[in-house]
């Protein structure tokens, strides 16, 4: 059985720990029975036990009632690792989906979220990735949102790595009345502008207090690379996740000339996880 997973972009700028967006770029995977774990082409040199495709699937089984029965995986990894993109989330959803499919799909989408992010511990990247498309989530509510399709998303790599409990020691605990005002405003009209595509309005997408102003000093360069997607056509641009990936939001391909950035544009996945 194979399927495919895709990267995330979450908080979207004014969404924190509660936006993401799924994306056409995938991380792949090919099960079959097995009497032991056997895991291959993930990253590193991590245990079994550690796994986060396991953990995932290990929980699932828990959480049916099953017994847990081993799988040999092949993983063809196309999600930056500790770039922003959701790629921990994609192990997360694949074991979910994997024990899924393995058992005549006895979970909904619902139960797959659930237990996605009690694995992750917010929403924001699993969301997207098990239902496809815009997801706000809070608690056990979803909105899901399709994107006009005239949208383009640049994905914009660095080599530079951020880390995520780093990104999140640089956020504060308290924010001003006129913060909260302004990203409680921003997020509906950019959630607007995405999906009836208002050219007008996206730019509030890059007006966040929350988490942006004190993560973009985490990544090297970020003003400069702002300034120039700004300069050639882009409609915004903002960090994907915590970093050091940056998104740009364009009603036009993008002609990226910078050495030191990996440029892929990408279309919004619908769908979320699926067969293949």
């Amino acid at each position: 059985m194979k399927f495919k997973v895709p990267a995330t972009s979450a908080n979207l700028g004014l969404g924190f720990d509660c936006m993401g967006l799924a994306l056409e770029l995938y991380d792949y995977f090919e099960i079959e029975k097995a009497e032991r774990w056997e895991l291959l082409g993930f990253y590193g040199s991590i245990s079994i036990d550690e796994n986060l495709f396991v953990t995932a699937y290990r929980k699932a089984s828990e959480y049916k009632g099953y017994k847990e029965d081993p799988l040999k995986v092949i993983l063809e990894d196309d999600i930056p690792i500790s770039r922003g993109l959701g790629s921990s989330a994609a192990l997360i959803v694949g074991g979910i989906y994997a024990f899924n499919i393995k058992h005549d799909n006895v979970l909904s989408r619902g139960e797959m979220l659930q237990i996605a992010t009690e694995i992750e511990g917010h929403p924001d990247n699993v969301a997207p990735a098990i239902y496809g498309g815009l997801c706000v989530v809070k608690d056990d509510h979803l909105l899901r949102i399709d994107v006009d399709e005239r949208w383009n998303f640049g994905i914009w790599i660095i080599d530079e790595k951020v880390s995520t409990s780093e990104a999140r020691k640089v956020v504060p605990f308290e924010y001003s009345r006129d913060d909260v005002i302004n990203n409680v405003s921003c997020v509906v009209l950019s959630i607007d502008a995405l999906k009836n595509f208002n050219t007008d309005n996206i730019s509030l997408i890059m007006e966040d207090r929350i988490h942006e102003p004190f993560r973009k000093k985490l990544i090297p360069g970020f003003e400069k690379r702002k300034e120039y997607a700004l300069s050639i056509g882009a409609k915004a641009f903002i960090i994907s996740g915590s970093g050091s990936t940056c998104l740009s939001i364009s009603d036009k391909s993008l002609d990226v000339q910078l050495k030191d950035v990996v440029y892929k544009e990408v279309k919004v996945n619908k769908e979320g996880v699926i067969n293949v």
